[in-house]
């Protein structure tokens, strides 16, 4: 991957952001003390999420964690103040302690009272083994799915990223090569629930059959698939290039080309499923986790400029419904959260400016008070954003603002950071 190709043309797209829109409105938070004021009023006595989850911690982490991590690392870039790095240690450490095999090795997690419904394979076939996974209770059954330990990967694989590039945070460097050694056990955990070119799919993460003999015919939903493909993506930047992470991420990224829509407005519209039509259109909810694999996709070379073009036109034709008020669906149907509008979508800014002024009108409107997780990330990426635009942009800074050290496996790269 050519980084300095990447660096020159995110730098290319935030000069036109800085001189040809107009000055950015005000917003309820508009500084770091406002943020920390704001979340010290709802966490006054510890930080969220670092307390005893309990026997199936992997809904607590994958839907809050998740963003709180990607807050801290957030407000870490915008600042350099290490102080929200400090709180992502304390919990990715927390995460790493409540990982089922973790619990298994110190006897916290018997396995013959609660043995996995599903798992990956591997570890269906071998009862006696802990998977390095996260187990969470959905609908009466122990499960460790792929879409949760994507999720808490990710957000991890954002923090090891942002420690990898900057020389800001060169202190975290150890803790984030200790990490980047856990994340690869949890991902490689899912390479048997993962196939190519089956039933006609490029790429894809498949659910087990009933029996446990093999992969279903069922694969699992876009996002699932998504959020570990983004993992995978951050994997190969950071070790400094392994093609097999890339290349599937690049056959999932296929997946969607294959299935994805065009449609009125030149945007996008896509199906919840990719292959079958229960559930029928993507929602707003999932489609953050979507949009977080293909920006960082963009970001690593994988994706177009014309698709981000169409993704940008699928958020201010489709989603965006005025008045601060935002769709349940791709199509425009139905009405949803908007928290998501400040969540992965804003990551569109270079190729829309509407894209941050969404963000700005629905939190302003809805989001005044953040009391959890996602507008806390959703306020932290406004006032990153605000600040990219607002500064001078240097070659050295990539579509999303991290800062790059050199392409894969070349000089000055992150291949030190190998296992």
């Amino acid at each position: 991957m050519d980084i300095s190709k990447k660096s020159y043309r995110g730098a290319i797209l935030f000069l036109l952001v800085c001189f040809f829109f107009p000055a950015l409105p005000s917003s309820a938070i508009e500084t770091q003390e406002q943020w920390d004021t704001a979340f010290l009023s709802v966490n006054p006595d510890q930080d969220p999420n670092i307390a005893d989850p309990g026997n199936f911690p992997a809904e607590e982490f994958a839907w809050h964690g998740h963003y709180w991590i990607r807050a801290y690392v957030s407000m870490a870039e915008t600042y350099g103040d290490r102080k929200y790095l400090d709180k992502a240690v304390a919990l990715i450490d927390h995460m790493f302690y409540y990982r089922d095999d973790a619990r298994f090795s110190r006897g916290a997690l018997d396995l013959r009272a609660a043995p996995y419904d599903t798992a990956p394979l591997y570890y269906l076939t071998h009862r006696g083994e802990a998977a390095p996974g996260w187990r969470k209770l959905w609908n009466g059954q122990i499960r460790v799915d792929v879409v949760t330990d994507g999720m808490i990967t990710q957000a991890i694989m954002r923090f090891v990223a942002l420690v990898v590039h900057s020389p800001r945070f060169s202190g975290y460097r150890g803790k984030a090569k200790g990490y980047l050694s856990k994340v690869e056990e949890t991902v490689s955990a899912w390479d048997d629930s993962f196939a190519y070119d089956r039933n006609g799919v490029p790429g894809s993460y498949w659910y087990p059959m009933d029996d446990r003999s093999g992969l279903s015919s069922t694969e699992v939903p876009f996002n699932q698939s998504a959020v570990m493909a983004a993992t995978l993506l951050l994997l190969d930047d950071v070790k400094g290039g392994v093609p097999e992470y890339r290349k599937k991420a690049k056959a999932v990224l296929d997946f969607w080309r294959m299935k994805r829509r065009i449609v009125s407005g030149d945007a996008y519209e896509w199906n919840y499923y990719l292959l079958k039509k229960k559930y029928g259109v993507e929602d707003f909810d999932h489609s953050h986790m979507d949009m977080s694999f293909f920006t960082i996709a963009y970001r690593y070379g994988l994706m177009t400029d014309e698709e981000m073009k169409r993704l940008s036109n699928t958020l201010t034709g489709k989603l965006y419904k005025g008045n601060a008020r935002v769709a349940g669906y791709l199509d425009g149907s139905g009405t949803g959260d908007g928290y998501y509008a400040g969540l992965d979508w804003i990551e569109l800014t270079p190729f829309t400016r509407k894209a941050l002024d969404i963000a700005l009108e629905v939190y302003n409107r809805h989001y005044l008070r953040p009391s959890w997780a996602k507008p806390f990330l959703g306020w932290a990426e406004i006032l990153r954003w605000k600040s990219l635009i607002n500064k001078q942009p240097s070659p050295s800074v990539s579509f999303t603002g991290h800062q790059k050290v050199g392409a894969p496996g070349s000089a000055g790269s992150a291949r030190v950071w190998s296992a």
